[in-house]
């Protein structure tokens, strides 16, 4: 009796892990959809999710103790990310602006991972720090790259006299 139980429990989830991975990725996809129409919204509320995780990293330095290590990364990751806003939806993700927004990125989890890991807070405390706190703003503009797809080549008059910038 404990066998075919065992086979319909295992045969239950993995199903469970497909159809959450099949409603992970549409969410995904119409999440772009919606970045890629409506870019000039999409990057206001880029800038503003940047706004409130910085005041967050500063809040949660002044009344949790997370140290000074993860306001200074924090911060830079918060800035970086700014950097590489101020040119959306044109996203060069070869650009040192881009390249150095990744290494802050993940900079900033490896001392989140460190500092929870000398803790003992519970699994949904850790794990709000990590969405809001590590994986927001990354996540955003990773997604926000899509939008970049429709922007036409621009025209500009250079040296060689063309007219065309490609």
């Amino acid at each position: 009796m404990g066998f075919v139980f065992a086979i319909l429990h295992w045969t239950a989830f993995l199903l469970q892990i497909i159809f959450a991975t099949v409603c992970v990725a549409s969410g995904l996809f119409y999440l772009t959809e919606m970045i890629e129409e409506y870019s000039g919204i999409s990057k206001q509320i880029f800038k503003w999710s940047q706004v409130v995780v910085g005041t967050s990293f500063v809040v949660l330095f002044l009344f949790e103790d997370t140290g000074i290590i993860h306001l200074v990364f924090g911060l830079a990751m918060i800035g970086a990310a700014c950097l590489v806003l101020q040119h959306y939806p044109c996203i060069d993700m070869f650009s040192l602006r881009f390249v150095g927004l990744i290494v802050l990125m993940v900079i900033n989890h490896i001392t989140a991972y460190y500092f929870f890991r000398d803790r003992f807070l519970s699994f949904s405390q850790i794990i709000g720090y990590f969405t809001l706190c590590v994986w927001l703003v990354p996540l955003q503009l990773i997604l926000g790259l899509v939008a970049g797809e429709n922007v036409l080549p621009t025209t500009a008059t250079g040296a060689s006299g063309s007219g065309l910038n490609y």
